[in-house]
């Protein structure tokens, strides 16, 4: 009889395929988040009252060089000034109830739906430290390499219905880089962060630079101090012009 001589290398291959899925076996996602947010510092980072962070931020294919100050109070308030040279100031924030963004080129805008769902995650510090009551599901999917370190890929599905990425350093346990689309009133931009030079103010860990690839440009961001204070004196609320926007028709 004669047999096909394949067949005699199946055995074989059922092993490779049971190494290679040996091989693919990932850290579960929920060990990587918690991993992360004691890098970071987290219990310190979501029970400050205040957190001042201030520096400066660059897109050199376009010549600006900026300045910025973000502010967050306890549980879930923050807002974010930049000062561009020349241009003008850009403002984004959200007092826990009223979301909103104003920039010279479009003014001051109340922000609704998505745009508003997505400000809500950003500013509750619980999802910047990726706790994991913020999210509805979390899952490692890829054993990888970004901002050129070996990381572990887990997709974040909100509470909100967002869909994120981020890629936790197989090493340190720290953030090396992101992916999400953002939520812009010029419609999804989809955005890679690269994260490193990680130091530590006080009691917790930063990226003190981040380098953002968006629309075909490179936004750079580095990050001179962090303050963790008590709040005593500083407020949140929206510019006036959001304010008169942000009243009920009469």
């Amino acid at each position: 009889m004669i047999r096909n001589p394949l067949l005699a290398f199946l055995p074989f291959v059922a092993i490779a395929q049971v190494a290679g899925a040996q091989q693919a076996v990932l850290p579960p996602a929920a060990g990587l988040l918690a991993k992360y947010g004691t890098a970071v510092g987290a219990p310190t980072f979501i029970g400050a009252r205040s957190i001042v962070t201030k520096g400066g931020l660059s897109m050199p294919a376009a010549g600006i060089n900026a300045t910025f100050e973000m502010t967050q109070l306890a549980p879930n308030q923050m807002q974010m000034v930049t000062t561009i040279p020349g241009m003008g100031i850009v403002e984004v924030g959200f007092d826990g109830m009223t979301a909103w963004a104003s920039d010279p080129m479009q003014g001051p805008r109340v922000l609704a739906g998505k745009e508003l769902d997505q400000m809500k995650d950003e500013a509750d510090r619980r999802g910047l430290v990726r706790s994991a009551e913020m999210f509805a599901k979390i899952e490692t999917v890829a054993d990888t390499t970004m901002n050129s370190e070996h990381c572990y890929l887990v997709k974040l599905t909100w509470k909100s219905g967002r869909e994120t990425f981020d890629c936790y350093s197989a090493a340190t346990g720290l953030m090396v880089g992101s992916r999400s689309v953002q939520k812009t009133a010029m419609g999804d931009i989809p955005v890679i962060s690269l994260f490193s030079d990680y130091k530590r103010f006080g009691d917790i860990t930063v990226a003190t630079k981040t380098v953002q690839e968006l629309m075909g440009q490179q936004q750079i961001l580095t990050i001179s101090s962090v303050d963790v204070g008590t709040g005593v004196g500083l407020t949140i609320t929206p510019p006036a012009a959001v304010q008169a926007l942000a009243k009920p028709a009469k």
